[in-house]
């Protein structure tokens, strides 16, 4: 089982804070998190932690493993 925790945007489009999904095999972050929020493809740019270190979309996952993802934010 694999811990998602949603943050800003990403939480709101997945009306969840978080999720525990199942998986069989690895599978990368990008593929999980496009199964459990939609519209994922159309934020570029994201931060994304594995166990709590920062990754990136291609990283693998397997069972037992955290994920957390969030939005950048821009502005002044």
């Amino acid at each position: 089982m694999i811990r998602i925790r949603l943050m800003g945007v990403f939480a709101y489009l997945a009306k969840a804070r978080e999720l525990n999904v199942r998986i069989e095999d690895k599978k990368t972050v990008d593929e999980i998190l496009r199964e459990v929020i939609p519209r994922y493809d159309e934020f570029k740019e994201k931060i994304i932690f594995i166990n709590g270190q920062p990754a990136r979309g291609d990283a693998e996952v397997t069972d037992g493993d955290e994920i957390k993802v969030m939005p950048v934010l821009s502005g002044g």
